[in-house]
């Protein structure tokens, strides 16, 4: 099997819930990596919206609403913030305000997509030194803003979470030497998570910068076997299987597939609905063709599969739990 990269460096053992995804020579923590850990590891730096109250009238008439304003966040320290309001011309403004991270939780919401469109357009255009380091969007802003995504989910805020991971997934930066890499490790954390669709969404951003890795399909393969998706399942392990026919973690997954077609006892045991007939007999065929007795039929069942891909990590450790335990 081929390797490159840091997602390549090292043969090591490690334990998944199912199936060993990459290749890492640490201990992995059952619970997963914090949304600290990540953080600490990257930097906030991004637009967010915050409700600040105003009043209005004076006296017995006086009332108070909430405004919409827009201020630019930076991360100095691990649960250190500073926060500054945006002006009309969408330029960092004011004295900077210090605030923690419970704070940035419960009263600032992330605007991704506002600090693409309107802040670093502007910041540019300006064109100091602080604004180009300031602009940037590179893997620790990503690698930050996603580990805040799993704060919002530890703290049960899981809709706030699902919309920054769309934001992120979505983004239209690019960044040299490292998109694929990024969003295919911050997709198996997902996948960890059980937000299948979302870790789908980092794999096929992935999928756009490398077109020829079989273990970034065999992540989307094993994604979307947990979201119990049999036909896109397999297509991405056609996929694997044709540039590795003996990568070992997909040939396993196409093994269990034929197993839990009409298997009653694995079914229950998986916690899955059967697989189709279809599915299971070119995952039959796939094998035979991988044991040198069959010509391989690399015909897709679903839809095709989108250009562009991203390299993950290779198989370590196979071990095989129950579908739906915890790590």
């Amino acid at each position: 099997m081929r390797k490159s990269g840091p997602l390549r460096s090292r043969q090591a053992v490690m334990k998944d819930e199912f199936f060993a995804l990459h290749l890492d020579d640490e201990e992995e923590s059952l619970a997963g990596p914090s949304g600290r850990t990540f953080m600490a590891a990257g930097q906030v730096r991004c637009v967010f919206s915050a409700a600040t109250p105003v009043k209005i009238g004076m006296g017995v008439n006086s009332r108070t609403h909430e405004s919409l304003t827009f201020r630019f966040v930076e991360q100095t320290g691990e649960a250190d913030f500073v926060s500054r309001l945006l002006s009309d011309r969408h330029l960092p403004q004011g004295e900077a305000e210090l605030i923690t991270l419970d704070e940035l939780v419960e009263d600032y919401s992330p605007q991704l997509a506002h600090f693409e469109e309107h802040v670093v357009p502007a910041m540019l255009e300006r064109g100091t030194p602080e604004d180009a380091l300031t602009s940037a969007i590179d893997g620790l802003v990503i690698n930050g803003l996603f580990g805040l995504g799993l704060v919002y989910l530890e703290r049960g805020q899981s809709g706030r979470a699902a919309a920054l991971f769309n934001d992120l997934a979505r983004s239209g930066v690019d960044f040299e030497g490292g998109d694929q890499f990024l969003f295919n490790d911050l997709g198996i954390t997902l996948r960890k998570c059980g937000l299948y669709d979302l870790a789908i969404a980092f794999f096929l951003r992935a999928l756009k910068y490398v077109q020829d890795d079989e273990n970034l399909f065999y992540n989307l393969a094993r994604a979307h076997y947990e979201n119990d998706d049999w036909t896109r399942s397999l297509d991405y392990l056609i996929q694997s299987h044709k540039f590795d026919p003996t990568l070992t973690v997909t040939n396993a997954l196409l093994e269990l597939m034929v197993g839990l077609e009409a298997d009653e006892r694995l079914l229950a045991r998986y916690d899955k609905p059967p697989v189709p007939p279809a599915v299971a007999a070119r995952a039959r065929q796939i094998l035979a063709a991988g044991s040198g007795r069959l010509k391989l039929d690399d015909t897709l069942v679903g839809r095709p599969v989108e250009p562009g891909r991203a390299r993950s990590g290779g198989p370590g450790h196979v071990e095989l739990k129950r579908h739906g335990d915890e790590d």
